[in-house]
């Protein structure tokens, strides 16, 4: 027996110790890519590179109904970051949405989209871009309908993405609007000054030290930030007057950054009917004029070694993000943001 168990305590051991050096593997892929800043476009099987997905039943029925497309969006509207060859572009980002919604662009067999977003906002280039493609998908073909299913939140660049939907859907709880830009930044002159603490900085021109935290705020500087803000404010506005056939004088009196509930925003013609997941599906029925849709998830194609790889570097990348953040060190950076 005693032999048995030092048998069992060996293999247990060395099973234990190439988890271990697998595991440690790829925490050093993930800090290398991370500490040497290196990306790689992530490119799929299908033509030109673009991504494949494989289509999974979720509901709905019958061979010859209309087949919708579901995509979803939850969490904040960004990049993505790192997409190297370890780095899965997961389904409900930004990135992740885009690329279904092209793909389904392309693909003649679908003809509807149930988009679900639950959003703060964020990015304005990523939000632009979605909302270029949901009207893309739906000027590719006469026919093709496409229906936003909001879900606990619909703000800002979420509500910018949705905006160009044939219907958009709130639930009863949903909170939604926040139509606006803005670009943050933290002054600490008056602390820098107390403290002994000077800014130097060695720059081109007198406004590209804009927004230095240590420096008192420039007026010349806010005047030169405020025009991209308006003219980015300026174009939601005007996406969401033409997805929504409101004037820009209605928009305006709305797109102010306030919040609203799903009546307020039903009453103010922001959202087309309120309810949940079996009345969106009624209302792709009636969108695609048949009693029956075909609903579809896209799934990566997965069950490789890269899908392999692609997950323990999900799990380890927290840990290179973290060490990344203390070797680079923090700093200001501004951006305009739907939020």
């Amino acid at each position: 027996m005693g032999s048995k168990s030092s048998m069992a305590g060996f293999g247990c051991g060395c099973l234990a110790s190439v988890v271990v050096l697998f595991i440690v593997f790829c925490i050093m892929v993930a800090l290398f890519g991370a500490l040497s800043g290196g990306r790689a476009v992530s490119g799929g099987d299908g033509p030109d590179g673009a991504p494949s997905f494989v289509e999974t039943w979720v509901a709905g029925g019958g061979a010859k109904s209309p087949k919708v497309a579901r995509i979803s969006i939850k969490g904040e509207i960004e990049s993505d970051g790192d997409t190297s060859f370890f780095s899965p572009v997961r389904e409900a980002t930004a990135k992740g949405a885009l690329e279904r919604i092209r793909y389904v662009t392309d693909d003649d067999s679908f003809d509807g989209i149930l988009f679900e977003i639950d959003s703060p906002g964020g990015g304005v280039t990523e939000s632009d871009e979605l909302a270029h493609a949901i009207r893309e998908f739906r000027e590719s073909d006469t026919d093709r309908f496409v229906l936003v299913l909001m879900g606990d939140m619909c703000c800002s660049g979420g509500y910018y993405a949705a905006a160009p939907a044939d219907y958009i859907m709130a639930r009863p709880t949903t909170v939604t609007g926040s139509i606006g830009v803005m670009m943050n930044g933290i002054n600490a002159a008056k602390l820098a000054e107390k403290l002994g603490v000077e800014s130097v900085p060695i720059a081109s021109g007198a406004n590209k030290n804009m927004l230095d935290p240590l420096r008192p705020v420039d007026p010349e500087h806010i005047k030169v930030l405020q025009r991209p803000v308006t003219k980015l404010y300026d174009r939601f506005v005007k996406v969401v007057a033409e997805g929504r056939g409101l004037s820009e004088e209605t928009v305006r009196r709305l797109a102010d950054g306030r919040v609203f509930v799903a009546e307020d925003a039903l009453e103010a013609k922001l959202v087309d009917g309120i309810g949940y997941e079996e009345d969106a599906y009624d209302k792709l029925c009636e969108l695609a004029g048949a009693d029956d849709v075909r609903v579809y998830r896209l799934d990566g194609e997965g069950g490789d070694l890269k899908s392999l790889l692609r997950e323990i570097y999900g799990a380890c990348s927290g840990v290179a993000g973290g060490i990344r953040s203390a070797v680079r060190g923090g700093g200001v950076r501004a951006e305009c943001i739907f939020r």
